[in-house]
């Protein structure tokens, strides 16, 4: 932007930055509403102190409704997989227009949990990307019976941090 305002400033002159910042700017109004609108997420309690319901003012998932009690279990929806990327997150609830987000423990404060919150919901609707998909689970790193303590916990890693 600051670019833009600089290409027609001749910098001969003793023109002041701050008079150029008081131009109008040179982007067509609609790439300019574009880029400076953004998306107003409320939020409203819960009678879970842990959880807190977050309503971004868009459908969701319309007339359904998804929990995601695990990361493992977030393989169909890339925004909750998003969501489950922030610590703290315990499980995630789709609703019809709104999403629950439940943290892990009371010691956690919402204040510190709510701009990484605010900003994966507002990311992931600007992405244009589906709610929820119709990939199936992999089954490449799934648990198994013989799997040790070690195998189990870096087959967890790869299906919540990687995928």
């Amino acid at each position: 932007f600051c670019h833009m305002l600089l290409k027609d400033h001749n910098l001969t002159t003793r023109q002041p930055f701050h008079q150029l910042l008081q131009k109008k700017p040179s982007l067509p109004s609609a790439a300019w509403h574009r880029a400076v609108r953004g998306m107003f997420i409320q939020t409203q309690d819960t009678p879970n102190p842990n959880s807190l319901k977050f309503i971004p003012g868009r459908e969701v998932l319309g007339s359904r409704t998804m929990e995601f009690s695990t990361p493992a279990a977030a393989y169909c929806s890339p925004l909750a997989r998003q969501l489950f990327r922030i610590e703290g997150v315990k499980s995630v609830f789709f609703g019809p227009d709104f999403i629950t987000i439940t943290k892990e423990s009371e010691d956690l404060d919402w204040n510190l949990l709510k701009p990484d919150i605010y900003a994966t919901i507002m990311d992931f609707f600007a992405s244009g990307l589906p709610v929820v998909t119709d990939e199936a689970p992999r089954t490449d790193t799934a648990a198994s019976e013989e799997d040790d303590e070690v195998v189990l916990m870096i087959k967890e890693l790869l299906d919540t941090r990687i995928r």
